[in-house]
Order: C-alpha cells, then sequence, then structure tokens
C-alpha cells in the first residue's frame, strides 16, 4: 500500500494531482495519523466503511473518563449555586476543552464527552433564564448550540447530536400546536423522523462512495441514530401503549408474543438493509431490540427469565459473530438481487483489500 508524507502530498498538489482543498486535507491527516494513503490508492476499498476513527488510544478513554466526571462535579455545583448563570459557565468550561481536544488534538471520545455535556448545560442554563415554560425556546437553543459547536469544532458525532435535537423542536411545536393528532401517532412520528434521519445518512453516503471523507462519519453517525427510531416506531405502533412515558417522549410499551416476533422481524429487516447499504451501524444500533424479543419470546414459552436471557444473548452473539466474519460474502450474494441503483455500493472484491 503506497503512503505519502507532506512533501510528497506538496509535489502532488504542485503537479495538479490532487486539488489544493484535498491536499490541505491530507496534510490534516498527515499531521493527527502520520502518512496516509492517497485516494486513488484506495478507490475500490468498501471494506472499512464504519471506521469511526474514534479512540486513538486508551489515553482518549481515560481522558474521556475524567471529562465525565468534571460534568457531573460541574452539573452538581451548578444545581447548588441556583443554576442559571452557573450552568452556562459550565457551558463555558466544556466549550474550552471543545476548542483543545476537538481542533487542536482532535481526540473524538473526549470531544464527545464535552459535546454532550456543553449541549445539556446551555440547554439546562440558557432554559432556565428564559423560562422552563417555554420548551419551543429551549429546544431552539438546543439546536443553535450544537449547530455553533459542530461550526467550530467539525467532528462528525455533532451531526447526530443536531439531527436529535431538531426531532426534539418538531416534537414540542406538534405537541403544542397538534397535540390531538399527535397523541395518537407518536409511532408515526418516531418511524418518519428515522426515515428521514436515515435518508440523510444515505445522502452523505452517496456524497462519498469511497467512505474516506468526513461525509462517510456523518453517515455513520446518523445511520447509528436512524434505526432506534425506526424500530421502536414501528414496534411501539404493533404493540399496546402504557399510560406511562419515559422522560414525556419515548413511550413505554406492553407486547404480546406476537408483538414480539413482529418486532423481530424489523429487526431482521433492518439488518438486511444495512447489508445493503453496507453498514453495520444500522444492525448494531437494534440489537437491543432483538435481545428484548429473544428473551420475550423464550420467557412465552414457559423458559424462566434467567435461562431465556442466556439463550438470546447465545443466539445474538453468535449471529453477529458469523455475520460479522462472512459480511462481504453475504453482501457480495445479495447484490446480485439487488437494484442496480447508487445508494448500493459496489461489491467487495478481496483482491482490492489492502
Amino acid at each position: 500500500m503506497t503512503t505519502m508524507n507532506k512533501d510528497q502530498i506538496d509535489q502532488a498538489e504542485a503537479q495538479g494531482i490532487i486539488t489544493a482543498k484535498q491536499a490541505a486535507a491530507m496534510r490534516k491527516l498527515v499531521e493527527r495519523d502520520g502518512a496516509v494513503t492517497p485516494p486513488s490508492a484506495n478507490a475500490a476499498v468498501i471494506g472499512d466503511e464504519d471506521n469511526m476513527r474514534f479512540v486513538r488510544g486508551f489515553s482518549d478513554v481515560f481522558i474521556a473518563i475524567g471529562i465525565g466526571l468534571l460534568a457531573l462535579g460541574l452539573w452538581g455545583l451548578a444545581g447548588l449555586f441556583g443554576g442559571g448563570t452557573t450552568y452556562l459557565l459550565a457551558a463555558g468550561a466544556m466549550a474550552l476543552m471543545a476548542a483543545y481536544f476537538g481542533r487542536k488534538t482532535r481526540q473524538h471520545l473526549p470531544t464527545l464527552i464535552t459535546a454532550l455535556a456543553f449541549l445539556l448545560f446551555t440547554h439546562k442554563g440558557l432554559g432556565g433564564m428564559v423560562g422552563e415554560s417555554s420548551p419551543v425556546t429551549a429546544s431552539m437553543i438546543t439546536i443553535v448550540a450544537m449547530l455553533a459547536y459542530y461550526y467550530f469544532i467539525r467532528l462528525p458525532f455533532c451531526i447526530a447530536l443536531i439531527a436529535i435535537s431538531m426531532i426534539v423542536l418538531v416534537f414540542t411545536l406538534a405537541e403544542q400546536m397538534v397535540p390531538d393528532v399527535l397523541a395518537g401517532n407518536r409511532s408515526w412520528f418516531f418511524v418518519a423522523c428515522g426515515f428521514i434521519t436515515l435518508g440523510a445518512a444515505i445522502f452523505y453516503d452517496m456524497k462519498d462512495t469511497q467512505r474516506l471523507t468526513r461525509f462517510a462519519d456523518n453517515a455513520f453517525w446518523l445511520h447509528l441514530t436512524a434505526a432506534p427510531l425506526i424500530v421502536h416506531g414501528l414496534a411501539f405502533r404493533a404493540a399496546v401503549a402504557k399510560s406511562d412515558t419515559l422522560f414525556d417522549l419515548v413511550p413505554v410499551i406492553e407486547v404480546t408474543r406476537g408483538d414480539a416476533a413482529g418486532l423481530l422481524i424489523i429487526v431482521l429487516l433492518i439488518g438486511v438493509l444495512g447489508l445493503a447499504l453496507n453498514r453495520r451501524a444500522l444492525l448494531v444500533s437494534s440489537l437491543g431490540y432483538a435481545g428484548f424479543a429473544i428473551v420475550f419470546l423464550f420467557s412465552g414459552a414457559g423458559v424462566n427469565f434467567g435461562m431465556s436471557l442466556i439463550l438470546a444473548l447465545l443466539l445474538l452473539g453468535a449471529a453477529v459473530v458469523f455475520l460479522g466474519a462472512g459480511w462481504h460474502s453475504a453482501r457480495n450474494t445479495l447484490i446480485k438481487v439487488l437494484p442496480k441503483w447508487t445508494i448500493f455500493p459496489p461489491k467487495y472484491e478481496p483482491q482490492t483489500k489492502v
């Protein structure tokens, strides 16, 4: 595999092989990760489609733990001092850490923790100042905060947080403007939001079919967000809702054995879609629902809960291992019967693997 250092990138730019924009992006990669593979050398490789570039070492994990503990402490301290401005000061502290870990060292995991903390502190602080009785304003503040964060940090997981913030805003608006319509159609709301998020993910994938740029990373996080929305919405539609909701947003549902079987079928269909799109993230984010359905089915058949859980873990684990090991073979078989649409990446060619 051919790699390029800074001097080679300069030469390639001077000779017109790559554009100035591509050269600048590759120099940033060199500064972060060392020598990089030029795009032309990787043009046919669709094997590492879910490369998150998320954790470079245990140092990232260690720092992320520290930021999480610090954020929890600041949250408690802000509450003791009455909230409001104190939460905003804590948000400012998170923003400063984000500027260092997100822009200077480009450590994704610590920056993700600062993003979550920044979002919560900003929402809580400004929400208290404008009034807790204005959920629409609080939701709009959430979106503005995450758009600003993404503008300065430019890390892919912010796209998913922006998408979630927009979903919360639309839900809040619908709850205030058409509460009667929303009351009986929450499931379709989740499904619609899930498919819109999935569409955005596919859009990003189509802009980077080689999956070498930030577009592919943006798509990964959107895929990871879309699957639970779709599965939860469809599962809830097929179930009997309880009167309670979790956090006044996510319904807690009661299911029958038929509902559990339907849920398992939905997850399987999501898995086939993930295989077609070459996105394992779609399947992974649905595994919890699959585990719930399997446990419920075994329990309904008279197996005690402990054994049902063990069997579910064995079945899910074996399925993930075998599918993971044979992912490309299974996908190459599926591709033969799929339409020749551009949303489906080309089949994986072993001889191009680097």
